[in-house]
């Protein structure tokens, strides 16, 4: 009989194959002790375990090359167990109180542990499963075990990896050793290790808080993220019935990608442009023909998880390879957007920590704060685009002021430049994110100082509703439909219509299907989505009549019922 479990899916796609336990919690529990003179191998052990460490970060790194965010999102991993103040608590729980190795470690994670018990900020204290990652990393290593090299070799080739928690190191070498899926006991969808999955197309649930236990090697498994399912051991008309789905689904995908490298026109001869979001290195490699360009790259990728700050000449070499791939369509590239759920080094940090990063020093805020990182970054995108179609994105815009002083600095970076005698780009757009509520209210004036705009719907959902988009607790109230929510979206879309300025959708709700026909009926005509979902939101436009959908779209607005409001999306 099979046994159904449920989860938080994070990426599509459905798996069938055979399960694998990899990691369980194995940090120690129970206090040990070594005598006097064991004092000193229990040092060089622990030790030799953090540079081993290191060594296998290293070399995962080594498999994504040209990929600095990725390496820089796994060494933020690492800083925790090669912190100096970590080491030498360590150290002196061994030296000075002869714990032995395994347990000094454990016990300097149950001390962290119990620190983050006290901080109220959810995306700070997800950081623990991070913290805790590395630990089990640790012990495995001190306890000789091959534990970290189980995901690059051939033991995990098609198969669906069961784990408590998993790093983006292990996310990386699944996707290399050709795993089919991970299944997490713990975990989040806003997690580093989620966001690489989604990257990577790697099929992902996380929170099946009972797979570890319930879940054993060789289980028959067929995981189905998309409708956060999980069946153990299926029977044979469940396993018909998925694989046809999944047989139909990579017929469907198959299809859709014929149809890429034409241009997105609705049967009502609506030209629709769909653009790209990028967030690491690698991804550059997905942009082909089937995209109109990039609606939006996040470069605060290049910022964080690392001790240093980004030369100019690196941020550079990042923006040109975009630039040389796109063969000469609009690249969009956001300014530097810290704070909220984006962690960067201490040396970027300013004043004291916010009690509420979403509410504090961010996105163009900080880049007015720190000018020269800020005139950096754009003398750096100003040169990349000597041979390109450049569009600067400005995030967190509230008001015109800010807009007026974010130009004088781009004018000050264009005067630094002709000074150095290095060559640059002087045809450039700027534009704004519309993510707060103040700018949307705001469009009708603010569009008039800019030449185009981008609705960021993960924030801006976010902000109309006052619900934190990463706190599991309130989640479900976090709703795209949401009328105040689709009424300012309308009236940004119409605003810059009016005035005749490009507008996109750069969040999540423009790679989502079932928002496609939504956005299209609020007379949106430019979506910017991950590479992957392009297809079929692509697919989905090209049968697509808009102007049947205008005259269903009043009767969304007044909705103020979910279930039907849903209902009503879904039939259009």
């Amino acid at each position: 009989m099979s046994i159904i479990i449920t989860g938080d899916g994070v990426s599509r796609g459905i798996c069938i194959g055979q399960a694998i336990v990899i990691y369980k919690d194995n940090i120690d529990h129970t206090p040990s002790f070594v005598s006097e003179n064991q004092v000193n191998k229990e040092s060089k052990k622990c030790l030799a375990a953090i540079n081993k460490l290191k060594t296998e970060y290293k070399k995962s790194s080594s498999k994504i090359r040209n990929n600095p965010a990725i390496t820089k999102l796994m060494n933020m991993q690492l800083s925790f167990v090669n912190d100096k103040s970590f080491k030498e608590s360590v150290l002196n729980k061994i030296n000075n109180q002869q714990f032995s190795a395994s347990w000094a470690i454990s016990s300097e994670y149950y001390s962290m542990k119990k620190s983050f018990e006290d901080i109220e900020d959810k995306y700070i204290k997800e950081r623990l499963i991070d913290i805790k990652q590395m630990i089990i990393s640790l012990l495995e290593l001190l306890r000789s075990r091959k534990k970290l090299d189980i995901f690059s070799n051939n033991t995990i080739e098609n198969k669906i990896i069961i784990t408590d928690e998993i790093t983006p190191k292990d996310i990386i070498d699944i996707h290399h050793s050709k795993g089919l899926g991970v299944i997490t006991s713990h975990g989040s969808r806003s997690s580093h290790s989620a966001i690489l999955s989604k990257s990577l197309a790697l099929p992902m649930l996380v929170k099946v808080e009972s797979s570890i236990n319930i879940i054993k090697d060789g289980d028959k498994l067929i995981m189905d993220p998309e409708n956060q399912i999980i069946i153990i051991n299926p029977d044979e008309i469940e396993l018909k019935y998925f694989k046809k789905i999944q047989s139909e689904n990579n017929s469907l995908i198959k299809s859709f990608r014929k149809t890429t490298n034409k241009k997105a026109i609705t049967k009502d001869r609506i030209k629709v442009d769909v653009m790209c979001n990028l967030e690491l290195s690698e991804e550059v490699k997905l942009l082909n023909d089937s995209s109109d360009g990039v609606g939006l790259f996040r470069t605060e990728y290049l910022y964080m998880n690392r001790n240093d700050l980004p030369t100019e000449q690196e941020q550079y070499q990042a923006y040109s390879k975009v630039f040389k791939k796109v063969n000469n369509k609009p690249v969009t590239l956001r300014t530097l957007d810290i704070g909220s759920d984006k962690e960067v080094s201490e040396n970027m940090k300013v004043g004291q920590v916010a009690k509420n990063p979403a509410l504090g020093l961010r996105g163009i805020r900080y880049s007015l704060y720190e000018k020269n990182l800020f005139k950096v970054q754009i003398k750096a995108m100003l040169r990349a685009a000597k041979k390109g179609k450049l569009r600067i994105l400005i995030p967190m815009i509230t008001t015109l002021d800010e807009i007026k002083k974010a130009k004088e600095l781009i004018d000050e970076a264009k005067a630094e430049l002709i000074k150095e005698k290095k060559s640059f780009s002087h045809k450039y757009e700027v534009g704004i994110m519309i993510e707060v509520p103040a700018s949307a209210i705001q469009s009708n004036v603010l569009c008039k100082h800019v030449d185009f705009m981008s609705i960021g719907t993960n924030d801006l959902v976010q902000y109309i509703l006052a619900i934190d988009r990463i706190d599991d607790e309130v989640a479900s109230l976090y709703d795209p439909t949401n009328p105040a929510v689709l009424q300012l979206v309308k009236q940004v879309i119409e605003t810059c219509n009016k005035s005749e300025i490009d507008i996109t959708v750069c969040g999540e709700m423009a790679g989502e299907t079932m928002y496609t026909k939504l956005l299209l009926g609020l007379g949106l005509t430019s979506f910017s989505m991950h590479p992957q979902a392009i297809p079929e939101i692509k697919n989905l436009i090209m049968q697509t009549n808009t102007k049947a959908l205008r005259t269903k779209i009043n009767a969304i607005l007044k909705c103020n019922d979910y279930q039907k409001r849903l209902q009503l999306i879904e039939s259009l």
